[in-house]
């Protein structure tokens, strides 16, 4: 009986791994990615959308939550970025496989919309509902710079792992 070799999708997974774990660790610390105008960016969701574009859906959410709990580990969410990163990654992944192209543009859109979804559950749950301050001028002083800096990684991580996930497969397709 022969079986697959799986060799060359555990490399790409730990290499998927090691790299959400150096993006969180990066978003997290002090003085890792620069604060430009008090604009920080989510440099794990277009990281978790590059990713779920390349792997199957269960693999998207397990990376996924995975870049969600580390994200957690260092705020008081409670699980919150494990859910809404998962179901992120998840959601990508089912539209790649089954409606659209995977394409730079496709990366864009999607990253955009999954930006956008992060930071809007984010206001209702932790703001909104959980009374946790003033929203008025936080979206144009805050969310909104947050967003078009956070734009800027889609084309660094769609490309990393386009590279990436090609230089793995051309490596192991003996």
């Amino acid at each position: 009986m022969r079986y697959d070799n799986n060799k060359p999708k555990y490399i790409r997974y730990a290499v998927y791994t090691a790299i959400v774990l150096l993006t969180a660790l990066w978003q997290n610390s002090a003085g890792g990615f620069p604060e430009i105008f008090g604009a920080r960016a989510f440099a794990v969701i277009p990281l978790c959308v590059a990713v779920a574009m390349r792997e199957r859906e269960i693999a998207a959410a397990v990376f996924g939550a995975f870049a969600g709990v580390l994200l957690d580990i260092s705020s008081a969410n409670d699980g919150f970025n494990s859910l809404v990163i998962m179901l992120i990654a998840a959601i990508c992944s089912l539209l790649i496989s089954h409606f659209m192209q995977n394409n730079i543009v496709t990366a864009l859109v999607l990253s955009a919309g999954a930006t956008i979804a992060y930071t809007v559950l984010y206001i209702v749950v932790n703001i909104i509902i959980g009374g946790g301050g003033i929203l008025g001028t936080a979206i144009f002083t805050f969310y909104l710079p947050s967003f078009i800096y956070t734009m800027v990684f889609v084309p660094v991580y769609y490309f990393l792992i386009k590279w990436l996930n090609d230089r793995i497969n051309v490596a192991y397709a003996g």
